[in-house]
């Protein structure tokens, strides 16, 4: 698998154009479309304008502050960084368990409403929350994987909500194999830093590099600006460049959200949650851990 991620990051120049995703504005905060909707059912992802106001951008910048600077948990937040370059990719997760900004996401924000509606689900739960950051002159890449790959679930109403609190162009902004959602095939679990494996990987094959994968398929993107979000299915193929702009940073809130048909799957190979006490297979994920929010 090492050799496979390290593909993935040293991979030529993409042998596929890149499609700009539609994109579409709530019809009132927390209440997409039909159109939306039917657009993430079929594409597997979608783009949502201005779905969340200036307070709820500040907030999560703020959080982010806090959690980038202060003490990190081992873990749970991670560096990497290439040695002679001047950025670094840092992510951290679970914050909502100490930051009140995003505990506060995640209970007030638009953000569970706009989850259970693109899931046509009658209830959402909290999964837990991820913080990507890449500072200006970092090569390196998220690698291609998708969600579930990660997760001890089964079912299908399950999605990632994006957000971002500074403008991300298509030089830095999320891509997506459109259509991936609906495959049956699984790949395992890749390491977001190259030099480092999962021990003891699972027999699936890695995921392709699929910038440089020759075939048909379609890589489609979205560039952002604060208070955009994609959400997106747990199945989506979907990987990121570096950020090779000079004064820059990209900034991203992930927030995942578990509907209606989810269930606990003591599967093994999977990271997260860390913790899964009172989980049953073939339960709810509703605990402790992973609160109902509506």
């Amino acid at each position: 698998m090492a050799r496979s991620v390290a593909t993935q990051e040293k991979s030529a120049a993409p042998a596929h154009p890149l499609t700009e995703l539609p994109s579409f504005r709530p019809d009132t905060p927390g209440v997409p479309g039909e159109d939306a909707i039917l657009a993430f059912e079929r594409d597997g992802v979608v783009c949502l304008r201005e779905a969340f106001p200036p307070e709820w951008v500040d907030a999560v910048s703020r959080g982010m502050d806090i959690a980038q600077g202060g003490e990190h948990r081992p873990g749970f937040a991670f560096t990497i960084a290439e040695p002679g370059e001047p950025g670094y990719f840092f992510y951290d997760t679970f914050m909502y368990q100490r930051i009140g900004e995003f505990e506060r996401f995640y209970r007030e924000s638009p953000a569970p409403d706009l989850a259970m509606n693109i899931l046509r689900s009658k209830s959402i739960i909290f999964y837990f929350d991820f913080m990507l950051v890449k500072e200006p002159g970092t090569s390196a890449k998220t690698p291609w994987h998708y969600d579930e790959a990660y997760w001890p679930i089964s079912g299908s109403q399950m999605c990632n909500l994006w957000m971002v609190v500074e403008p991300t162009p298509v030089e830095t902004t999320l891509r997506f194999l459109r259509g991936s959602h609906r495959w049956k095939r699984n790949y395992r679990l890749m390491s977001f830093d190259p030099r480092v494996d999962y021990p003891d990987p699972p027999d699936d094959p890695p995921v392709p590099d699929w910038d440089a994968e020759p075939g048909d398929h379609e890589i489609v993107y979205a560039p952002l600006e604060p208070g955009d979000c994609v959400i997106f299915h747990n199945r989506t193929h979907h990987s990121a460049p570096g950020n090779s702009l000079r004064a820059q940073r990209r900034r991203a809130l992930a927030t995942h959200w578990i509907g209606d048909d989810i269930r606990f799957n003591n599967k093994p190979h999977t990271l997260d949650p860390p913790h899964r006490a009172g989980l049953t297979h073939g339960g709810s994920m509703e605990c402790r851990l992973f609160p109902r929010v509506r």
